[in-house]
């Protein structure tokens, strides 16, 4: 019987596969190795407290890369794994309208945090506001070398024993927040 010759795919011109030229390869490839290289780059920017948490030995090229980049490599905040163990207002003694608070603060987290702000808002007999203030690191870590410790942060595990002396003169406080 007679049949059909058959063709095969590639000798049919516009069916066959054509390598692409090489160097479009290698455009693509060191493009896509360029795009690589930048995503990771601003992962590490974006992550730079992270990392330098997890990975303790590159926290210094962190911290060169960052004053390069004019950025800050700073200590991880996470107040959920941050308490007031224990706190206290009382009068001074020595000190006419003077009041301080006593607190414990604990770093239950494994690694070193930053020193929380501390928001303070005394209140009269009705539990009504009289004063706020927001106790920043250096406002109640200055007297124990506060410049050089609060950049170091609460040690993991650590506790950090506080107390700050405030003028109460204007305000008839009895209760605090």
């Amino acid at each position: 019987h007679d049949e059909a010759p058959r063709v095969a795919v590639e000798d049919i011109e516009f069916l066959a596969d054509r390598p692409a030229p090489r160097r479009f390869n290698v455009a693509w490839s060191l493009m896509s190795l360029i795009a690589l290289a930048m995503l990771g780059g601003q992962a590490a920017f974006h992550f730079r407290t992270e990392l330098g948490v997890l990975l303790p030995d590159l926290r210094p090229a962190l911290a060169a890369a960052c004053d390069a980049l004019g950025c800050e490599l700073r200590l991880p905040r996470r107040p959920e794994l941050m308490s007031i163990e224990s706190s206290e207002l009382q009068a001074d003694g020595q000190r006419e309208a003077v009041i301080v608070l006593n607190a414990v603060l604990r770093n239950r987290a494994p690694f070193p945090q930053e020193f929380p702000a501390l928001e303070l808002t005394l209140t009269d007999a009705g539990e009504q506001p009289l004063a706020r203030r927001v106790l920043q690191p250096l406002d109640y870590v200055r007297e124990r070398g506060g410049a050089e410790m609060v950049p170091q942060g609460i040690a993991p595990g650590a506790e950090y024993v506080l107390r700050v002396p405030l003028d109460a003169r204007r305000v008839a406080a009895t209760g605090y927040r």
